[in-house]
């Protein structure tokens, strides 16, 4: 079984990017949970400490989008860590096609769910994940595991220091929180593309979280066939 991720380990994380990650304000509005349909309600009890750097919204004012957790601060902090990744990694994708960049601060007892990070009919997207710690142990936790179409664990991505995962994001994942031997908690940014044509038409037809279909096991926008057809190509 094949799994479209990449991996690339840099020197990107120092003392003084650590230092600016830790220091920024962060809110608990990031939920693996979103609203849908079938589910209209979020589950704060789920949430989590996130800083929303960048937030492209192809649409004006779109109702479904009025959350203050995803007002992004434009921090140029994304844009000092996306230079240099565009520089280091090969196939980043294109930097026309980002539409949003945050980091997450998960803490000892935080419980992130499996989630997708684009619906199941936009094979047009990418995820990076940057590990933003500056030193790394197997007893400290903070790995990212990737799903089969089972949702059985496949691959686990170790927090390695400035290590980048590239994936498409349609794959289910979820993070783990540090565990109570690392007394910090755990910081990893994300970038995510998509085809902006597509996202746009996602927006105009409220459709962003995509009704899952009945075999979903609650993960919104996942499809089983789809990601067994992805996982086999």
């Amino acid at each position: 079984m094949h799994f479209p991720i990449e991996t690339y380990d840099t020197n990107l994380v120092s003392q003084e990017l650590f230092d600016k990650v830790m220091f920024l304000p962060y809110m608990c509005t990031r939920t693996d949970d979103p609203p849908c349909e079938s589910r209209p309600e979020v589950n704060i009890a789920h949430n989590y400490w996130t800083h929303q750097l960048y937030n492209f919204v192809p649409v004006e004012n779109p109702e479904y989008f009025q959350n203050s957790g995803l007002d992004a601060s434009n921090n140029p902090l994304y844009l000092e860590i996306l230079t240099y990744l565009e520089a280091t990694c090969p196939n980043m994708p294109k930097r026309e096609w980002l539409y949003s960049s945050y980091i997450n601060c998960l803490k000892h007892g935080d419980t992130p769910g499996v989630h997708v990070d684009a619906p199941y009919h936009v094979p047009e997207n990418k995820t990076v994940l940057v590990y933003l710690n500056p030193e790394y142990h197997p007893n400290f936790g903070g790995e990212t595991v990737f799903y089969d179409h089972k949702l059985d664990a496949q691959r686990i991505i170790s927090p390695k220091p400035g290590r980048v995962v590239i994936f498409d994001g349609r794959v289910p994942h979820s993070g783990k929180p540090p565990t109570p031997r690392y007394p910090i908690n755990r910081y990893i940014i994300a970038f995510k593309y998509m085809d902006p044509s597509i996202r746009q038409e996602l927006f105009k037809t409220a459709d962003l979280g995509n009704a899952p279909p009945p075999e979903d096991k609650g993960v919104i926008g996942f499809d089983s066939k789809t990601i067994k057809k992805l996982l086999l190509t």
